[in-house]
């Protein structure tokens, strides 16, 4: 967690990579998988994923889900649970979108599927997660209404819930959607939003990652 942190706050050399002063990622999921420690394992292919994907290395990101794909079971009772299902579910969207390959759309509802059960019991932490991840859903499926409708309450439901750090996404996955479907001029303002709400966060290397 810390080694991410730093990534996110630009104290690594490669913000994508797990790698820094606080661990090597390479060298600590060697030794955690040798000695069978399943939890540690996860945690450390969780925050791996989680900043390849934010930092825009879809492939790593894409790599690690293969391997930890419906793992979060290793977590229970804890957030990481929450946070590993939304960010497999978050690459899988974007695979299906780049690749058109069933397995990521299967890996992708799959995790709707689980995140909609999990915000039925836990909406404080869930509920804002469900809707991007359906935001996506329905980005994949091209259609733009209901994907508009899912990423504003995402938005909302972010601020509403007090969870910067996913307020901050919202606003980065919209503006990626509006920029896709041809409207730069809200694209362009939502990224401002989550430049802002990034840097609100404390992650000032992401934000700069915007610019």
């Amino acid at each position: 967690l810390y080694q991410a942190i730093l990534n996110l706050m630009g104290k690594a050399n490669q913000p994508t990579l797990l790698e820094g002063e606080a661990i090597s990622f390479t060298k600590e999921i060697s030794n955690e998988r040798g000695r069978e420690m399943v939890q540690t394992t996860s945690r450390l292919q969780l925050y791996q994923m989680r900043v390849a994907y934010m930092f825009g290395d879809l492939d790593l990101a894409a790599h690690i889900v293969q391997e930890s794909h419906g793992t979060e079971g290793v977590f229970f009772g804890k957030y990481e649970a929450c946070e590993h299902l939304f960010y497999d579910g978050l690459v899988s969207f974007a695979c299906a979108r780049k690749t058109n390959e069933d397995k990521w759309t299967t890996f992708a509802q799959d995790s709707v599927g689980k995140m909609r059960r999990w915000a039925e019991n836990a909406p404080f932490n869930c509920e804002q997660k469900l809707h991007l991840l359906e935001a996506e859903q329905y980005f994949c499926a091209g259609k733009r209404k209901e994907a508009i409708e899912k990423y504003l309450s995402a938005i909302f439901l972010s601020g509403e819930n007090g969870f910067i750090q996913d307020q901050a996404l919202c606003y980065e996955r919209t503006a990626l959607f509006y920029l896709e479907n041809g409207d730069a001029e809200k694209a362009s303002n939502l990224y401002g939003k989550a430049h802002n709400a990034y840097l609100e966060w404390g992650a000032s290397g992401k934000a700069d990652h915007l610019c």
